[in-house]
């Protein structure tokens, strides 16, 4: 039983034969390698970060959602704003606002308000669009663009309060 290689120190494999030779037993017939399974390559999007992380998995629905409410949301404001003067006249009804005459400073801004709208959301949704399409997170766009609609809103409202005779007397401001 004299092997003339060193005996494996610390850390080194033996194989099954040289094990069983240390140990005084008989070693078993050596059994057919188990195949080993191929590698799993990675996938990861295009700025490297795990494709199965949360964020990552959740931006593309809510992008799309975000854009869906975007849509809905116009979509249901366009008959108010493209007549935003007898919208007005129905919001006010009832308040210290009602004798309020609103004129073509409302009609006016509520086209611009429209127009402004329309065209924040086809920006966003191609932005949203192309940075979905190169792999980047992309649900803020459509929630930026939706707080610039909502400065829009309160810019529109307040210089059509501004530009409308009578309006910031009867306020009591």
């Amino acid at each position: 039983m004299s092997d003339p290689r060193p005996a494996p120190q610390y850390g080194e494999y033996a194989t099954p034969e040289e094990v069983a030779a240390l140990r005084g037993t008989v070693a078993d017939p050596p059994a057919a390698p188990a195949p080993t399974p191929a590698p799993v390559a990675r996938t990861s999007g295009a700025s490297g970060a795990p494709r199965g992380s949360t964020l990552r998995r959740m931006d593309r629905p809510l992008t799309i959602a975000l854009i869906a409410f975007g849509v809905l949301n116009l979509i249901q404001y366009a008959g108010p704003l493209l007549d935003f003067e007898y919208f007005l006249e129905v919001a006010t009804q009832g308040t210290f606002a009602d004798a309020i005459d609103f004129g073509d400073a409302a009609r006016i801004g509520g086209v611009v308000l429209f127009v402004v709208c329309l065209g924040l959301l086809l920006a966003s949704s191609a932005i949203a669009v192309l940075r979905l399409r190169r792999g980047r997170l992309a649900f803020w766009v459509p929630l930026v663009a939706g707080a610039f609609s909502v400065l829009a809103w309160v810019a529109v409202l307040v210089v059509i309060v501004l530009q409308t005779p009578g309006a910031v007397a009867t306020s009591g401001f």
